[in-house]
């Protein structure tokens, strides 16, 4: 779904991207997109890895100069709960399908030949965009998480890509920031070259911060198939959806998917207050709803009074 908030967010990214294939031999910035769960922060990279991906084979081709090498121009790996600088690189060699990737386990294999040899795998494979998910995971406070980011900076000068991470709260990670007393100037650097975006939810849908919000559930209508979907059935519902998802992207469509399920399945065919509010999701989106309510209430008087008061401000000039 092309968001206001997905829309800013690829101009942002792309002009990362684009302006680090410009100067091939400075220090490439990387971008993190750092957002709560739920707001589509996996979705939102994933859709413009695969948009950077086509637009390079478009440009280059399926294979490089030789003809016998796959162009592969997106990297995607993901952190654990237990990332180390050995499991960054066994998971991009994996990633091509690397035959070290099955022996890093032996000690015949060190560490940084494993780096060297991921570092190849990008080149060789015309690599330009790697992207990083959920390193959040990464223990900053620990001395194997000050050897990942350490890593993670070597890596940005080694390959000829662009870095693209995802996270929750990296504010508090330490990542960001001046962490360990002793590693003030690794971090420091990390906050210098990366550059902090995110994805927020949906505002109440009030006054101005209405029309997006509406829109979005125009296009969902305009993709769901039920055979007894009224017009508008979802626009007409708008506060009500809103609430019920607290303007969590990821909320909104797991309430709408399982209701469009059950209507199937049950021949209702449309979803219908009713059947909406039988269906549970999330906890969070859950136990948020009654606070939410009472906000979008409030905030409705709110935009009730306004128009009042200027209603008879105008009525007081034109007399």
């Amino acid at each position: 779904m092309k968001t206001p908030q997905n829309e800013r967010l690829n101009i942002r990214l792309w002009d990362v991207v684009e302006a680090n294939q410009q100067g091939p031999d400075r220090v490439k910035g990387a971008a993190v997109i750092d957002a709560p769960p739920g707001l589509g922060k996996s979705t939102a990279i994933n859709a413009f890895g695969r948009a950077f991906h086509r637009k390079q084979i478009a440009r280059h081709g399926q294979d490089l100069d030789d003809g016998q090498t796959q162009h592969i121009p997106v990297c995607r790996v993901g952190f654990t709960g237990n990332m180390t600088t050995r499991a960054l690189n066994e998971s991009i060699l994996n990633f091509y399908n690397h035959p070290a990737a099955g022996v890093t386990k032996s000690r015949y294999i060190r560490n940084r030949n494993m780096a060297s040899l991921a570092a190849e795998s990008v080149r060789r494979h015309g690599t330009r965009l790697i992207i990083v998910d959920d390193v959040h995971f990464l223990k900053i406070h620990t001395n194997e998480g000050i050897a990942v980011a350490n890593e993670l900076k070597w890596l940005a000068n080694e390959y000829p890509a662009t870095f693209l991470f995802t996270g929750v709260n990296m504010t508090s990670t330490g990542l960001l920031s001046e962490s360990k007393a002793s590693d003030k100037m690794a971090m420091s650097q990390t906050a210098r070259r990366w550059t902090l975006l995110g994805l927020p939810p949906f505002e109440p849908p009030v006054e101005d911060a209405r029309m997006p919000w509406i829109s979005l559930l125009g296009s969902i209508e305009h993709r769901l198939v039920l055979a007894n979907a009224p017009e508008r059935m979802l626009r007409e519902q708008a506060d009500y959806l809103w609430v019920r998802s607290t303007g969590m992207i990821g909320s909104l469509f797991e309430l709408i998917i399982r209701a469009s399920a059950r209507a199937i399945r049950t021949g209702e065919e449309t979803l219908s207050r009713e059947l909406l509010e039988d269906i549970e999701i999330d906890a969070a989106a859950e136990a948020a709803r009654p606070v939410v309510t009472k906000e979008l209430e409030q905030l409705k008087v709110n935009a009730r009074k306004k128009r009042v008061r200027q209603a008879k401000k105008a009525e007081g000039v034109s007399a």
